[in-house]
């Protein structure tokens, strides 16, 4: 290069990168561009192989991923850069560096943290380099002058912030038509963004679903625009990462499962796209109103200013009140409105409406409320959300138990009466200056239930804070009890009877084999839904709002999926909410294609009979613990249940309902529920008895298949020798093995979150690896997670994955409530606890320790 360029670059470099105060920024850049460049090609070298580079930092065996040296770079550098005072020009500029470069290391693992586990060389590691890429993006549009959302270089004004916000707009345009680098970039430089909302979208998109589905020629052109174009980028984009940041390992074929005959089961005509437009306005209105309260409630001034708006001659649209109970009001509607239940619907519509005649009123009737533009616009806000509401009234269908309204109201007015009773008194007793009569006690404290300031002004009423929250509090729980009642979901359809029964376990006959979970199904506390050529069915359990099935669905696999879609429709006419726990790989393949996500929840241990011993280190536990129990005089008696005399049966029930010592039972997914019915003939018992031929444990399995089981309860006289239920399973196995019991395989107990438990554990695991699995240690301790996930170790089994199946994410807190009531770990708080046998109506579970009781 010339001199003179040279020279003429150096001038352009000193007037806009130094003498603007960029220089650390652009230093930054220059450090994260070099850090990614040099770790891409020192691991790279690494895959390779190459002798003399020095490969990965292993000390002691622990692979230490570059993303920590990256951290501790971007700790020091940053905490430098706010330590150092005066003008430190030099050493601003080697923080800078130094912080880019440790970004770098960050960003190239960015996928790492992303999904928690290595796939750096997978396609999934891709996301690095994207991420890499539009950070050096972003930081080059500042260098340039660019500020996001249109700059606010002087300050913020009115101008500014119309023009923030129609950048936004455009922003959000963008990504909702499938734009994604678009739309980000956008955020710097908002032609990029104009341009982007205003051509064709994605066909794969959230706009094109929304909005060209009644369109079908725009839909071709943006496939036409997507096979033309974005394609070609795409090829184009792959080329440039595999030459930047090398080519990634090639992933497996997947397997090919074949799609199930097509079935359109009949659904009522659909509703008109506007009318679910029109209750999305309505629960939306109630989120924003939620989160507005909720702020309101945190932060002061803002606090000031709503209880201004509301006191004077200004109101806020409707349910915009600064208090926690009226947050909590408005998103419990708003949550029960997206699950279109009609309760929530005629109390939102009910709210709104009072809102609306009083803003109405106040307009007609007093001019200086109409003085106040602020007023037309609530006033307006609040007559739109009940428009929308009355246009979509079709859209609500959900229908809620027998008998909600009448008690929700009695919940609500005795509960209120006697909150607002205890509220007076607390006032009275807790005021600094002579009581207040109960009057002005009861009123302030009703005011106190609606809002956290009051809209009347109390200025003789001075109590403390204390006392405030505490009758806040008391108002949110008596709201959230009283809305609980209203909007309870309908109870299930009442169990299957004898002749569905008869249904069920003539499928268990002939499919049966499928799934080791499938006798459970049998529990009496399920309904059935079956598909309508009586092939398949889905069993499930009405807990808590949630529809709650366990396992397979079961009979033929091809039948699945119209049994499925009767179940989804059953959940959608009562607003129960969709969830599957411990369902098998084909059976999460089957309910994802209807729409649901799968997580792993753990996993099911299975023995295989044919290659079951005892010899071997690694089995050495276990053969100690058998010759002992043996040793001791203890022996195993292995019986179906057909041929156990009633008598006996009767007291071998007995004693698994007196050994549970009143705990609470546990199981759902993997328990039957009962003990000793005379049609579960097919089950297996297995006694322990000592040496005076007293019984000190019992096992029942029941049937998996035809020659298979499936562990169901498990009970153990504790004042006995421990290991005796090792030693039941053990015997059980060694006799399958030698042939004298007609059993290929057992299942044991299901062990959660197995994976966790067994990588955590694993020299190199992460960090976050770690934590989760020393959060789950700690709740071992009271529901032994751990220690069962040992106990189904010791047999060497092989592990089946079993999945938790769901359709939002908003809704697994409340799934996972559920499942923890039907598995018997939650219990709802009684007066009055029934009491019941286990071998006739109680559910007999298997234990939380697994085989160390």
């Amino acid at each position: 290069m010339p001199p003179a360029m040279w020279q003429s670059v150096l001038d352009a470099y000193r007037e806009r990168i130094v003498d603007t105060g960029r220089q650390p920024l652009f230093l930054l850049l220059a450090g994260l561009i070099s850090s990614f460049l040099f770790i891409r090609f020192s691991v790279r070298m690494i895959r390779r192989g190459t002798s003399w580079w020095p490969g990965n930092v292993t000390p002691g065996g622990l692979h230490i991923h570059h993303v920590v040296f990256g951290q501790g770079l971007m700790v020091i550098c940053g905490v430098g850069a706010f330590a150092v005072r005066g003008d430190t020009g030099a050493l601003h500029n080697v923080l800078g560096f130094g912080f880019g470069a440790g970004c770098g290391l960050v960003l190239d693992e960015f996928a790492l943290v992303l999904h928690l586990e290595d796939v750096y060389w997978s396609e999934q590691g891709r996301k690095s380099v994207d991420a890499v890429i539009l950070v050096v993006a972003f930081i080059a549009l500042l260098l340039l002058g660019e500020l996001p959302f249109g700059g606010f270089e002087r300050g913020l004004n009115a101008g500014q912030l119309v023009v923030a916000g129609a950048v936004l707009l455009l922003v959000v345009v963008c990504l909702v038509k499938g734009k994604i680098w678009t739309g980000l970039l956008g955020v710097m430089f908002w032609p990029l963004a104009a341009v982007g909302a205003v051509r064709l979208a994605r066909p794969r998109s959230p706009w094109s679903r929304w909005r060209y589905r009644s369109r079908p020629k725009r839909m071709a052109r943006a496939e036409r625009r997507e096979a033309s174009f974005h394609r070609r980028l795409v090829a184009a984009k792959t080329a440039v990462y595999d030459v930047l940041a090398g080519t990634p390992d090639l992933s497996p074929e997947p397997v090919v499962v074949p799609e199930p005959e097509p079935f359109e089961p009949y659904v009522p005509p659909p509703l008109p796209a506007w009318r679910g437009r029109c209750a999305g306005v309505a629960e939306w209105y109630l989120r924003i109103a939620t989160l507005l309260n909720f702020a309101a409630g945190l932060i002061a001034p803002f606090r000031d200013q709503v209880h201004r708006a509301n006191s004077g001659e200004f109101f806020t649209p409707v349910l915009m009140t600064a208090g926690f109970t009226a947050a909590l009001f408005a998103g419990l509607l708003a949550v029960m409105l997206r699950r279109r239940k009609r309760a929530a619907w005629i109390v939102a519509t009910v709210v709104v409406a009072l809102y609306g005649g009083v803003f109405a009123l106040a307009l007609a009737a007093l001019p200086d409320d109409r003085a106040h533009p602020f007023n037309w616009v609530s006033a307006g806000l609040t007559l739109a959300v009940l428009a929308a509401l009355l246009l979509s009234r079709r859209a609500f269908h959900a229908k809620g138990g027998p008998g909600n309204v009448v008690l929700g109201l009695a919940v609500l007015l005795l509960g209120g009466a006697a909150v607002t009773g205890l509220g007076a008194a607390l006032v009275r007793a807790t005021y600094a200056g002579p009581p207040p009569d109960w009057g002005d006690a009861a009123t302030y404290v009703g005011f106190r239930l609606v809002t956290l300031s009051g809209i009347v002004e109390y200025v003789d009423l001075d109590v403390p804070s204390w006392v405030d929250l505490t009758l806040n509090s008391l108002g949110a729980a008596l709201m959230l009890l009283t809305l609980r009642v209203f909007f309870r979901s309908a109870r299930a359809a009442d169990a299957f009877g004898p002749e569905d029964e008869q249904r069920l376990r003539a499928l268990l006959e002939r499919h049966g084999a499928r799934d080791s979970l499938g006798y459970f199904a049998l529990r009496h506390d399920k309904s059935v839904c079956w598909s309508p050529s009586g092939k398949a069915a889905v069993l499930h359990r009405v807990v808590n709002g949630v529809a709650l099935a366990s396992g397979d669905p079961l009979g033929d696999p091809e039948a699945w999926p119209q049994a499925i879609e009767v179940w989804r429709e059953q959940a959608r006419a009562h607003g129960w909410v969709l969830a599957v726990t411990g369902a098998g790989e084909r059976a999460g393949e089957a309910y994802r294609r209807a729409g649901l996500r799968a997580l792993e929840l753990g996993d099911e241990a299975v023995v295989e009979t044919d290659g079951f011993t005892l010899e071997g280190r690694s089995m050495r536990t276990l053969r100690q613990t058998h010759n002992r129990v043996g040793k001791a005089g203890y022996r195993a008696v292995l019986r179906r249940h057909r041929d156990i005399p009633p008598e006996e049966l009767a007291e071998l029930v007995r004693l698994a309902d007196a050994w549970r010592h009143g705990r609470t039972e546990r199981g759902f997914s993997m328990a039957l529920g009962r003990l000793g019915d005379p049609a579960d003939g097919d089950c297996l018992l297995a006694e322990c008895r000592d040496e005076d031929g007293r019984t000190c444990a019992l096992l029942s399995f029941v049937p998996w298949g035809a020659h298979g089981l499936s562990l169901d309860l498990m009970r153990r006289d504790r004042e006995s020798d421990n290991g005796l239920v090792e030693y039941l399973v053990t015997e059980l196995l060694l006799r399958a093995h030698a042939g004298e019991l007609q059993v290929v395989r057992l299942s044991l107990n299901f062990a959660m979150f197995r994976y966790v438990f067994e990588r955590g554990a694993r020299v190199g695991a992460g960090p976050v690896l770690r934590l989760l699995r020393a959060v789950l240690r700690f709740l071992s301790r009271w529901w032994q997670l751990e220690s069962l996930y040992r106990a189904n170790a010791k047999y060497q089994p092989q592990w089946e994955p079993r999945f938790l199946l769901y359709e939002k994410s908003s809704e697994l807190p409340a799934i996972a409530v559920a499942n923890g009531l039907a598995e018997g770990f939650l219990t709802r708080p009684r007066l009055l606890r029934p009491l019941t046998r286990s071998g006739a109506a109680a559910d007999a579970a298997r234990p939380e320790a697994g085989s160390t009781e």
